[in-house]
């Protein structure tokens, strides 16, 4: 309301910063817009965006990533400097010299309806016969992921595990059907 044009008569700085300001709010309260950003097929001011597609975007799909390290490049920097490589990739003197967190696990977790609305506790039984606890906060919605700081993959040596990471699927109510933040009969 203060960067109002009406109320600041002149000022270009404060006319942009609420042509921003209108616009974020703009694609923040229409559900099905903001859901398109989210997903990055539109970008802040509504335009379509080309669907990116890279390998790992098949590769990793059901939970597998054995080609990435959740670095990214910021593991290559351990190389660029280095007097020489072989020592680096196979270690010096016994150790390993690789940096870099463990990567993301992908697990998906049916949720009924009431449980994502209501919120509460859920538990995963990993391949490994561990159990993940998972907390869903109420208002969970159909496509969320969750993320659990280091609970995913183990890192290499003393290095942090990855994330894991969540996907919840909503299961439909015989008698609710959610529309927005708003439930129908």
């Amino acid at each position: 309301k203060k960067l109002h044009p009406d109320l600041n008569p002149g000022n270009k700085a404060a006319e942009e910063k609420f042509k921003h300001l209108s616009a974020a709010y703009m694609l923040l309260s229409d559900p099905e817009k903001r859901a398109r950003f989210d997903r990055g097929e539109i970008d802040a001011s509504g335009t379509e965006q080309q669907p990116r597609q890279y390998y790992r975007d098949f590769a990793d799909r059901e939970g597998w990533s054995g080609y990435t390290s959740g670095a990214g490049f910021a593991d290559f920097n351990d190389f660029a400097g280095s007097e020489d490589i072989l020592s680096e990739i196979f270690g010096r003197a016994g150790r390993t010299t690789r940096r870099g967190r463990g990567v993301d696990a992908r697990y998906h977790l049916e949720l009924n309806f009431l449980d994502a609305v209501n919120g509460g506790k859920q538990s995963i039984v990993l391949p490994d016969e561990t159990t993940l606890e998972v907390n869903i906060p109420p208002g969970t919605r159909d496509g969320q992921i969750l993320r659990l700081k280091a609970k995913g993959r183990r890192g290499a040596g003393d290095n942090p595990p990855g994330d894991a990471l969540i996907e919840i699927k909503v299961l439909p109510h015989p008698y609710f059907v959610r529309k927005g933040d708003d439930i129908h009969l």
